[in-house]
């Protein structure tokens, strides 16, 4: 067991901060001490989270890639105040490893960390190494990897593939078995992801409404949509006869997957993940700036297994989306094929194998200096 505290560091998005809280659960299963590192976002996206797993710390972060003069100059002071937060908090606690989990608010507790002599380790849940991850990849020990065909990697650092660690709660989910026929209501679930999708909010009714009435009849809608967005929507989808369930963000999704027959969403790492633990069909519509385009690698990962469909948000119209709608809602074995090929993907065992490399990477470091001792402080 490691006698000392782990911390975690990941970016405030949804496709960083859940891999964290995965690992975070098994590592204090094994009876490690854990605590996470995120920005303001990242707190915000927790709020009402009951038994985080981890001791939260939010610290100041920022992309130095900002345009602009003034913008970079903000960015880089950020980046130095969350360096030396970090700094502090390592200081005091000393602890046995940090692992990074990508985004900006990580880069400044791992290159503390590094410093300070802790062992580094990365996770990366994308198909394209990101760019935070790429510039610390020379600092760290080891890298996971979720996807076996991992674009941007450098050549000279040591990595295993691990998979995405996915919360227990989404295997668990997977136990509600996928039953669909002619007849059944149509539960379909549209979500934004952590940082939202306003095109899903028009686009999707847009093709709802051109859909038959018998079919429309059918269809169960529970939609994640901005908060400027729900009355229109509640308004649209009562004037088509649809019953909608519309939240600016659903508390328990893994429950709220396990009874969707076919979903609509972004296609961030978590996301895909998700959808592959628990095994759901999905229409993936990557985020067109995602940074390296890694949600469309993302979504090919899906759609190369059988488990998705990728759209292309700047082409996609809300008669094609109609047009998928027609094919595959009305051929649930297709449907039930998808789901079993999503399932697939799922890497059940990925928290557990991060755990265990962090436990080997602390195993190899006890012997090296950890950097200066905390003064009056306790792990």
């Amino acid at each position: 067991m490691i006698k000392r505290p782990v911390y975690l560091a990941a970016g405030g998005t949804g496709g960083h901060i859940f891999p964290a809280l995965a690992v975070a659960e098994t590592l204090q299963q094994r009876g490690h001490q854990t605590h996470l590192f995120t920005d303001r976002r990242g707190a915000k996206l927790l709020e009402g989270t009951p038994e985080l797993p981890a001791k939260l710390y939010v610290i100041a972060a920022a992309s130095p890639f900002q345009k602009g003069l003034l913008k970079r100059a903000v960015a880089a002071t950020k980046l130095a105040i969350g360096a030396f937060t970090s700094l502090g908090h390592l200081l005091v606690k000393r602890p046995a490893l940090i692992i990074g989990f990508g985004g900006y608010p990580s880069f400044a507790p791992l290159l503390a960390g590094r410093l300070l002599g802790i062992p580094i380790l990365l996770h990366e849940q994308n198909a394209f190494l990101g760019r935070a991850n790429y510039m610390l990849a020379k600092f760290a020990d080891a890298l996971a990897l979720s996807w076996p065909n991992t674009k941007n990697l450098p050549a000279d650092i040591a990595h295993e593939l691990t998979g995405i660690p996915v919360r227990q709660a989404f295997f668990d989910a997977a136990e509600t078995p996928y039953r669909l026929d002619s007849t059944t209501t149509v539960n379909l679930t549209i979500l934004g992801g952590s940082q939202g999708a306003s095109i899903l909010g028009s686009l999707v009714p847009d093709a709802i409404a051109m859909l038959e009435e018998p079919l429309r009849q059918r269809l169960h809608i529970r939609q994640q949509a901005r908060p400027e967005q729900i009355d229109l929507l509640q308004k649209r989808y009562a004037d088509l006869g649809v019953t909608a369930q519309l939240r600016t963000f659903f508390s328990d999704v893994p429950e709220l997957l396990g009874n969707s027959h076919l979903v609509i969403c972004r296609s961030g790492a978590s996301s895909v993940a998700e959808l592959a633990a628990i095994g759901r069909p999905a229409l993936l519509l990557p985020l067109p700036n995602a940074m390296d385009d890694h949600q469309r690698v993302n979504a090919l990962q899906m759609q190369d297994v059988g488990g998705g469909i990728c759209l292309d948000e700047k082409s996609v119209s809300a008669a094609a989306l109609a047009t998928r709608l027609i094919q595959l809602l009305g051929a649930p074995k297709t449907l039930a094929q998808m789901a079993k090929s999503a399932r697939s993907l799922a890497s059940p065992d990925a928290a557990k194998l991060i755990a265990a490399l962090a436990e080997q990477l602390v195993s190899l470091s006890t012997s090296k200096p950890t950097g200066p001792k905390p003064t009056g402080a306790s792990a």
